[in-house]
């Protein structure tokens, strides 16, 4: 019997298609299992506030009645006002190596996205930039830093075979807390701190709701151009409120506002690599007490967003941000860090990584 792909219809469905990846990845020890209940939660169409300007589909890939695929197909209101191009994402891909099974689902989420007037398919998104995206294609020998992709080598060549190319190029460089950083560029970024009052701080939490503001502003003018991205809404910011007040509780040192004349002008955010604890809970947290006690074995950490409004980036801002991120990690004892992703096209950013140490 051929390929059968069906709508996700039912809680039994909805299950069915989280589960899958199981599948897939049984005995790759570099997986990293995604918690069951962010996934659900990301999935579930009412309370997922990006599904106020997007809508999506999911279709399970069967055969002979065994599950062999699963994908999305999604639009986003937003993307389309933003670039205005006809252009849908898909995602949450995952398939056995059988090119019948990709090409499969890879036609019916083709079929959903011109039936809502799409001209072309990107991806995958799950279901933006802002969450995990892109296909890995290098660096297998490790497993993923936390938010970032893993999937079988296979899958590129799945992807090529169907007739898809390569969009853009998203970049991971990794330094060593123990490589000090170009003495220049130090120096240069302390003049320059000096020279234009910039003030670097930590986040306050306990003004939550002003530093959510800022984050939104900051992000949604320092990214406005980057290739792919999506405004971000405030509510979908909120809806990971949780997570930012664990991360700020535990490691305020690591995330960071720079201010000229009392106003916002970039932002970094660096996260500890949750994944070196996350590998062995099978997708499953107690609670995020436990956690918090698993936390003193993270030995790396990844610079997740560091954004400097266009009107400010000719200051420095990002050297000061990598330098009070260095300095920081090395009180908190990682022994590591990643910087991604970076996208192929961001020259300046990329040069300024390598002269302070840091390699893809």
């Amino acid at each position: 019997m051929g390929i059968k792909v069906r709508k996700v219809e039912s809680k039994s469905d909805l299950k069915q298609f989280i589960l899958f990846p199981w599948k897939i990845y049984k005995g790759d020890d570099k997986w990293v299992p995604p918690l069951l209940f962010d996934v659900a939660r990301r999935l579930n169409k009412k309370h997922n506030p990006y599904f106020e300007h997007a809508k999506a589909e999911y279709f399970l890939a069967e055969r002979n009645g065994e599950l062999v695929g699963r994908i999305t197909a999604q639009v986003d209101k937003h993307y389309l006002e933003h670039w205005k191009e006809r252009v849908g994402q898909f995602g949450f891909f995952e398939a056995i190596d059988d090119p019948e099974v990709a090409n499969a689902l890879f036609d019916t989420a083709k079929v959903w996205l011109r039936e809502q007037g799409l001209e072309k398919m990107q991806g995958p998104f799950n279901f933006t930039i802002n969450d995990e995206c892109g296909l890995l294609v290098d660096g297998f020998d490790t497993p993923p830093m936390i938010l970032m992709t893993h999937n079988p080598k296979y899958y590129q060549k799945l992807c090529e075979s169907y007739g898809m190319k390569k969009a853009m190029d998203l970049l991971a460089y990794r330094t060593e807390a123990s490589t000090e950083p170009d003495p220049i560029i130090v120096n240069f970024a302390e003049l320059l701190k000096q020279k234009h009052e910039i003030k670097v701080r930590n986040m306050d939490w306990r003004n939550f709701d002003r530093e959510m503001d800022w984050f939104v502003e900051i992000y949604n003018s320092a990214w406005e151009k980057n290739w792919g991205m999506v405004p971000l809404t405030e509510k979908e910011l909120r809806a990971h409120a949780l997570e930012l007040r664990l991360l700020a509780m535990l490691w305020p040192e690591m995330n960071f506002f720079a201010e000229v004349n009392g106003k916002p002008i970039g932002m970094s955010i660096t996260l500890p690599n949750f994944n070196e604890v996350l590998i062995d809970t099978n997708g499953r947290l107690l609670s995020l007490g436990s956690l918090k006690f698993l936390t003193h074995k993270i030995r790396s950490c990844r610079v997740f967003a560091l954004g400097v409004k266009s009107e400010y980036r000719r200051l420095g801002v990002g050297a000061i941000f990598y330098i009070e991120t260095l300095n920081s990690a090395r009180r908190k004892g990682f022994q590591w860090g990643e910087m991604s992703w970076i996208l192929e096209t961001n020259e300046p950013m990329r040069r300024a990584i390598e002269r302070m140490g840091g390699k893809v």
